[in-house]
């Protein structure tokens, strides 16, 4: 039997590892390259080290962890899928140390911020390259890889995912693969809002594609956002760096922030009022920049850095259980693509722990729920996303739209990005490889902005949101 794993990083190869030892064909779809196109490549990039967070230390255990989860999620987590998270991430987290090939930095373990107990452990890799070279190698010859494959639709018979279809920029035509089961792997919503931490794939294909297979979707726009440097590619010089540093909105001092998300808060608040944020590290965090700008005559001249805000991370996504199950039979989710392992506040150092564990279930569930149904029946439904017909100026609006909205969601421009999303032209013949990536984008914006909306009159309608809407999944 065949499963249709939809992304590369590090969720989905550790679906396929579970996959082929369960003897199931795996099909790989992924924008570019396996392995090397999603968010898992990008970690080292973003920062000066590659951070985990577990419980490993003596002295800590997994119930603190677990309260230290539920706390940050403020009760829009699923409890269940965090008890599980606290109890296997000692294992992933040592686990992805040989994998990854990760060496350890010296120094004790950090406090992170929403933690009891310092668990952050800040890491290397071994070898420049691949990050994921070990997994790469151990399913070489063992999987289908389509790469430069864009999916944009899924296929239902009985009521059950039974394929999906995708797009292959190389052939530059729409093909539909069959498949007795559908895994969404494929990343969060980062790039949905323009100035983001992840590569422009991640872009929301999970919301997309869940709401066309009528999935229930958990808190599907409560995401991270972050300071970063404003110079392409982003980089996040760590909030030890930022906190202690001189920070300026415009011509005036910033005043001390006590913790990351009260100066996120207030960079949004002074950047929608036209005020630029500059960034003067102290002298001894100049050595977490990059060469480049460490070295340019710039900062050399003025000391400082202008920083601005990208989403680093979507918390929301496809409800699932604690096998990675969604509520459409068929149709799993795991990483970042599923939502409910963390809540309305993400703990740093996460990501990587919740792809492996979860795409390894994930891996274990299709196998098990297979043997067990058999194959898929024959499709009945197709459900396409629409294609713009002018993908270009999709994008830049969407730019300009979702980019101001990434931290604070002023009710009336929720109602009028809604609104005209909803009023663009789809094309019925033309379809492009420009035209499938913003035909993902513009549907999972319009998740956001809906759920958005949701949440504020949900809490009497104050007019303004920083929060994600809460769609329930408890009954689920």
């Amino acid at each position: 039997m065949r499963v249709a794993v939809v992304g590369s990083g590090l969720a989905g190869l550790s679906c396929a590892e579970g996959l082929v030892a369960g003897g199931l064909e795996v099909h790989l779809f992924t924008p570019g390259l396996v392995g090397r196109d999603g968010a898992t490549q990008r970690v080292h990039a973003l920062a000066p080290w590659v951070l985990l967070n577990a419980p490993c230390q003596r002295g800590d255990s997994p119930q603190r962890f677990l309260e230290d989860l539920l706390q940050a999620g403020a009760g829009k987590e699923r409890r269940a899928l965090c008890e599980l998270f606290a109890e296997l991430a000692p294992a992933a987290a040592r686990e992805l140390v040989e994998l990854l090939g990760l060496q350890p930095m010296a120094g004790q373990p950090v406090l992170l911020p929403g933690n009891s107990f310092p668990r952050g452990r800040r890491y290397l890799p071994a070898q420049r390259g691949v990050l994921l070279h070990r997994l790469l190698t151990k399913l070489r010859g063992a999987v289908v890889a389509h790469e430069r494959a864009w999916v944009v639709g899924v296929a239902k018979g009985q009521g059950r995912v039974c394929g999906v279809w995708a797009y292959h920029r190389e052939q530059g035509e729409l093909v539909f693969h069959p498949a007795d089961a559908v895994v969404l792997a494929c990343g969060g919503v980062g790039a949905v809002f323009g100035p983001s931490t992840v590569p422009r794939w991640c872009r929301g294909s999970a919301l997309a594609l869940g709401a066309l297979a009528g999935a229930l979707l958990h808190h599907p726009h409560l995401t991270q956002a972050l300071p970063v440097l404003v110079f392409p590619p982003v980089y996040f010089p760590t909030t030890q760096a930022l906190l202690g540093a001189e920070l300026r909105f415009g011509e005036q001092k910033a005043p001390v922030f006590p913790n990351l998300e009260a100066l996120t808060l207030a960079m949004a608040r002074a950047l929608r009022e036209g005020k630029p944020v500059f960034f003067l590290p102290q002298p001894e965090d100049r050595g977490l920049l990059p060469r480049r700008l460490r070295e340019s005559p710039a900062f050399a001249r003025d000391g400082a850095l202008p920083l601005g805000l990208a989403v680093h991370h979507g918390v929301g996504g496809v409800a699932i259980d604690t096998w990675g199950r969604s509520s459409v039979a068929g149709l799993y989710a795991c990483g970042e693509a599923a939502g409910g392992v963390q809540g309305a506040r993400r703990l740093m150092g996460t990501g990587l722990l919740e792809a492996r564990i979860f795409g390894r279930r994930v891996g274990q569930a299709v196998a098990k729920d297979l043997a067990k149904r058999g194959p898929a029946p024959p499709p009945e439904q197709h459900a396409l996303l629409p294609f713009p017909l002018d993908p270009e100026a999709l994008e830049h609006d969407l730019d300009l739209r979702m980019g101001k909205l990434m931290v604070l969601r002023p009710e009336g421009e929720l109602r009028e990005s809604l609104e005209k999303l909803s009023r663009w032209e789809a094309s019925a013949e033309l379809h492009r490889f420009p035209q499938a990536l913003a035909a993902t984008r513009r549907e999972a914006a319009r998740v956001i902005l809906q759920e958005s909306l949701q949440e504020l009159s949900q809490e009497g309608g104050q007019g303004w949101t920083t929060a994600p809407a809460q769609r329930s999944t408890e009954a689920w």
